[in-house]
């Protein structure tokens, strides 16, 4: 059975840097509808567990969804 996830939702990369030991940091945007992840999301970073996250553009996403 496959888990739910933590949080989906639609957004565009903010920003994207390296960072002095060469690791790439990424930030993301999104609008209120995200909203609802946002302590879910905290607590992951509070615990300080790792996550994995799987990207796709919303076209790509769409394509699999119709499918």
């Amino acid at each position: 059975m496959t888990p739910d996830p933590i949080a989906m939702f639609e957004g565009e990369v903010v920003q994207v840097k390296t960072m002095a030991d060469g690791s790439p940091r990424f930030a993301f945007g999104s609008d209120i509808r995200a909203n609802q992840y946002l302590t879910p999301l905290a607590n992951v970073k509070a615990d300080m567990k790792a996550v994995m996250v799987i990207v796709y553009t919303l076209d790509d996403w769409e394509k699999l969804e119709s499918d």
